[in-house]
Order: C-alpha cells, then sequence, then structure tokens
C-alpha cells in the first residue's frame, strides 16, 4: 500500500509540474462529458421519456454509469495502456521484477485529471436523487451502495479483460475500446428501452443490466420487482474472477515482445 500511495503522489506532482495542461485537459474531459448530458436533455425535452423512464432517473442513472467509468480510468488506466507496454517492451521487463504484475499495472498511472468528470458524475447522482421518488430504507440504501460498487467492479473487469487481449495481440484494441467506452454509453440508460436480444446480452453475458437496471427497477419501485432485484450488482464479482481468469491464462502464455 505504501508504494501504491507513492506512485499516486508521484503522478499527482507530476501533474501539478504543467498546471495549465492539467486545467485545460480537465476542462476538455468536462465538456465532453456535458455535451453527452446536454444530448440527453434535448431528447427528453423532445420527447418527454423513454421507455417509461423519465429525465431524472436517467440522469441517476449516467451518474452512476459515469462514476464507475471515471473512477476506473483514474485508479487503473495501466490496463488501459498496457498495449503499449507490450509494444515497447516494457512488460518484459515488469515480468522480472518481484511483484506481482497485477500491482504493477495498478501502480503504472494514476490520471487525477478525471477529478473534474468524477465530479460531475457525483453531481448527476444528487439531482438524480434528490429529483426521483425513492422510499429509503436501510435496504434501499445498501442497494445504492450495491449499485456504485458493482459499476466499478464492472468497469474495471472490462479493463482486465482489455489488457489481457494483448497478450495475444494489440491488433484490433479498437473492438475492446467499443466494449469499455461504448458500456458507459450503454449503461447511461435503462438497459429495457434496448432491443431483447441485446439487453439480454448486455445482462447475462456482460452483466450491464445486472447494476444498472434491476436493482433501479426496486429502488424506485418501478414494477412489483422480487427482493433479489437490488442484490443483482453483487453478479459483477464472478464477473470479475472470470476477466482476471483470462488474464492469468494470457499472461501465462505470454511470449515476450522480442525487442
Amino acid at each position: 500500500m505504501e508504494y501504491y500511495l507513492h506512485s499516486m503522489i508521484m503522478f499527482v506532482k507530476s501533474e501539478m509540474e504543467y498546471k495549465s495542461s492539467f486545467i485545460i485537459t480537465m476542462i476538455a474531459t468536462m465538456l465532453n462529458t456535458l455535451s453527452a448530458v446536454l444530448g440527453t436533455v434535448f431528447l427528453f425535452q423532445k420527447f418527454g421519456s423513454v421507455g417509461g423512464w423519465t429525465i431524472e432517473e436517467v440522469m441517476l442513472t449516467t451518474g452512476i454509469a459515469l462514476f464507475g467509468h471515471t473512477i476506473t480510468e483514474m485508479f487503473l488506466q495501466g490496463f488501459n495502456h498496457l498495449h503499449l507496454k507490450v509494444k515497447s517492451g516494457i512488460l518484459d521487463q515488469m515480468m522480472v521484477r518481484p511483484r506481482g504484475m497485477l500491482f504493477q499495472v495498478i501502480c503504472s498511472d494514476f490520471q487525477i485529471n478525471k477529478i473534474g468528470r468524477l465530479i460531475e458524475a457525483v453531481s448527476l447522482i444528487i439531482y438524480g436523487l434528490l429529483n426521483v421518488k425513492v422510499v429509503w430504507s436501510p435496504y434501499k440504501i445498501l442497494i445504492f451502495m450495491l449499485m456504485l460498487f458493482g459499476v466499478i467492479v464492472l468497469f474495471a473487469s472490462l479493463l482486465v479483460l482489455k489488457a489481457a487481449f494483448c497478450f495475444w495481440t494489440i491488433d484490433g484494441m479498437e473492438l475492446m475500446n467499443i466494449l469499455q467506452e461504448g458500456g458507459k454509453e450503454l449503461s447511461s440508460y435503462p438497459i429495457s428501452i434496448y432491443k431483447d436480444w441485446f439487453a439480454k446480452f448486455f445482462t447475462y453475458v456482460v452483466p450491464f443490466g445486472m447494476v444498472n437496471y434491476f436493482p433501479l427497477v426496486y429502488l424506485l419501485d418501478k414494477q412489483e420487482a422480487p427482493f433479489w432485484y437490488g442484490l443483482t450488482p453483487l453478479a459483477t464479482i464472478p464477473f470479475m474472477l472470470l476477466m482476471l481468469g483470462v488474464w492469468k491464462i494470457g499472461l501465462r502464455n505470454y511470449k515476450s515482445a522480442g525487442s
């Protein structure tokens, strides 16, 4: 943990050496997110609701998805850039160090410039919670916390899968980017608004629906939902274990960059 905190402090100090660049990058990421939110607002101004969901409910969903995506990009960006280390041969050097590979990758990058987008995510969550009707109870508080936990674990799992993919090939990384970045956009809306086959795939194979639909239905009393709807974010744990299994297989079969 001491080594991890030291590496975080090092990256923060590095960013602060170029304050103008830090501020510009932070503003750019915030504007990018703001444009997507405004697009959602214009959509609801035109149609009023989408699939029976109000703009306040979708803002809550968007905030939760953005929160999980931003947290993983801040703390786990090393997985996102692992293909560059493979290409340059740096991964070969990392493999002979007396530290676990996962730990080294986690410590290899920390992006404090995503703090602006994190503030936007929290703001959307607060706005959503203040404007939707939730009859709070201890169980519903737990459900909300599980949603935040689940969305972080889910996006972290996808980053691990993306990193594992580059053990076999660094070509076609755009496909993994589509799953990671597209997942953020997909999970910004309740999964029920999509085509049935599409919704099922991104619920039971890639469990976006487990973190942004079932628990939200129970939280908002959208329908007579069973008790276990609130616990579905826990499905991201076996999904993460599966992705870690893929990571271990890829690392075990990695044959060096040859550079």
